[in-house]
């Protein structure tokens, strides 16, 4: 089952075309920066890949969200 989540597009930490890319980009980026939050790696409709935390897409007040479906939890 799909798990689709909303996001802020302008909220992404990194984006690519390629899923290993993103994945990677997530996990250097969650090394480099300690964080409470965890990272996951969305697909949107268009195809492209997006690295976000977890949490951003819970806040129903943003605005321009776009339609993510989470691909990995890091």
């Amino acid at each position: 089952m799909d798990e689709i989540v909303f996001f802020n597009p302008g909220d992404a930490i990194a984006n690519d075309f390629d899923y290993q890319a993103a994945r990677r980009s997530a996990e250097i980026y969650k090394a480099a920066h300690v964080a409470d939050e965890g990272l996951v790696v969305a697909k949107d409709e268009d195809g492209g890949f997006s690295v976000f935390y977890e949490a951003a897409g819970q806040d129903e007040a943003q605005k321009a969200k776009g339609r993510y479906t989470i691909l990995a939890h890091l």
